[in-house]
C-alpha cells in the first residue's frame, strides 16, 4: 500500500477531532462536554482547512518579515496561521458558515477555563449553532476527501428529552436565564451584529422542526433531514403551519434588552461610589460618559448612537443601561486621582476629606 499523503494524513486527525468533539458532546455524564466540543471542532477545522491548502499546494506557513524569504519558527517547526486566518481567506464577511465559525472562536476564549457551572445550560443554549458548525464542517470534508470522509458512518441522532415537552421547553428558557451576565451579553451582542439573513441561515444556527409520526415502517429511515429551500411551496407551508401549533426543537435569536444583566445610572454610581476612595456623583458619572462620548446627550437625534459595551438605549422608558463592564471602566479609570481627573473632567476629592469638613459631597 502507498503512505499516504501529507495532505490525506491531516484530513484523518481532522476527522477524528471531529468524532471526539461530538463523542463528548454526547455524553451526558461528561464534565465541561460543551469546552471540550468547542476546543475539538476548533482542531477539526483548522486541521480541515489545512489539509486543502496543501492539498491544493498552497504554502501558509508565515513569513518572518526580518529575513525576506524566510518564515517564522516555533520550537524548530514552521509556525502556521491560526483558524481565524483561514476562516477570513476563505469564506467573505457576511456568510453564514464564516459568522458561525467566528462565533465559536471567540466563545471558545470567554468558555475555556471560565463559567464551568454553565456549561450544561449553555450547551442547550447554543445547541442550533454547535449543529451547524458539525453540518458545515460535514460537507467541507466531503467535498475535499469525498463520501468515504462522511460522519454520517459513525454519528447517531442523538437519545433525548428536552425541546420534545412542554417540561422541556420552560426548562430551556429557564437555563438562557441562569447564564452568567457576560455570557448572555456576548450571545445578544453577536446575535445583534448579523443581518436576519445570516441569522437565519441554516448555516450559522440549525432549527429543526419534529414531525411525530405514527408506525415504524420496514426501511424507513427514524429521522430523516429535510432542507426547507428543497421542499414545494406546499410542503413548506404545511410544516410552517404545522411549527405553529406543535413543539419545536429551536434557537431563538436574542437581542439586547434593557435588563439583560445591566444596570441603571443611579445604581452604577452607587457601586462605583463604594468602590473608590473618592467622591464620585451623579454629576461625575454624568461628565465621564460625555467626556469618553459613550453614549449621545439628552434629547439627541438619534438616541441609539452608542458604544455598545458601556451603554445601551432603553426606548420604552427613553433613558439608557449601563453594562458591567462600564462599571468596571470607571472603576479602574477612577481609582487615581489623574486617572479621576482624565475620565470626569473634576479633580479627584477624597471621602475622607469631606468627611472631616463636614462638606457635602
Amino acid at each position: 500500500m502507498a503512505p499516504l499523503t501529507r495532505w490525506r494524513r491531516m484530513l484523518d486527525a481532522s476527522r477524528e477531532e471531529a468524532v471526539l468533539a461530538v463523542k463528548l458532546f454526547n455524553d451526558p455524564t461528561g464534565e465541561r462536554s460543551l469546552e471540550a466540543f468547542v476546543v475539538h471542532m476548533h482542531l477539526a477545522w483548522l486541521y480541515l482547512l489545512q489539509a486543502e491548502w496543501t492539498k491544493a499546494g498552497k504554502d501558509y506557513r508565515v513569513p518572518n518579515p526580518a529575513r525576506k524569504g524566510w518564515f517564522k519558527k516555533i520550537d524548530g517547526e514552521h509556525q502556521t496561521p491560526s483558524l481565524d486566518w483561514f476562516v477570513k481567506e476563505k469564506w467573505s464577511e457576511g456568510t453564514a458558515v464564516r459568522a458561525n465559525l467566528e462565533f465559536f472562536i471567540r466563545l471558545r476564549n470567554k468558555i475555556e477555563h471560565r463559567h464551568s457551572g454553565s456549561n450544561d445550560a449553555l450547551s442547550t443554549v447554543i445547541s442550533g449553532q454547535c449543529h451547524a458548525l458539525l453540518l458545515n464542517y460535514e460537507e467541507g470534508i466531503v467535498g475535499l476527501g469525498g463520501q468515504g470522509d462522511s460522519l454520517a458512518t459513525v454519528l447517531r441522532f442523538p437519545v433525548f428529552v428536552g425541546g420534545f415537552t412542554d417540561h422541556g421547553k420552560d426548562s430551556i428558557v429557564k437555563l438562557t436565564n441562569s447564564l452568567p451576565a457576560d455570557l448572555r451579553t456576548f450571545l445578544a451582542d453577536y446575535d445583534k451584529s448579523l443581518n436576519n439573513a445570516v441569522s437565519r441561515d441554516p448555516g450559522y444556527c440549525l432549527r429543526l422542526s419534529v414531525v411525530l409520526e405514527k408506525g415504524n415502517r420496514k426501511g424507513d429511515l427514524s429521522m430523516q433531514y429535510l432542507k426547507m429551500d428543497d421542499l414545494d411551496e406546499d410542503a413548506r407551508k404545511v410544516l410552517e403551519e404545522a411549527a405553529a401549533k406543535g413543539v419545536m426543537i429551536t434557537h431563538t435569536k436574542q437581542v439586547q434588552i434593557a435588563n439583560l444583566g445591566l444596570l441603571k445610572a443611579g445604581i452604577m454610581k452607587d457601586n462605583v461610589a463604594a468602590a473608590l476612595p473618592f467622591v464620585f456623583n451623579m454629576g461625575h458619572f454624568t461628565s465621564a460618559y460625555k467626556i469618553g462620548k459613550f453614549r449621545p446627550p439628552n434629547g439627541a437625534s438619534n438616541p441609539h448612537e452608542t458604544r455598545e459595551d458601556f451603554a445601551i438605549y432603553d426606548e420604552a422608558h427613553n433613558d439608557y443601561t449601563y453594562t458591567p463592564a462600564y462599571q468596571k471602566y470607571l472603576i479602574k479609570k477612577c481609582s487615581t486621582a489623574n486617572g479621576f481627573k482624565a475620565t470626569t473632567g473634576r479633580e479627584a476629592v477624597l471621602k475622607k476629606a469631606v468627611a472631616s469638613s463636614g462638606r457635602t459631597p
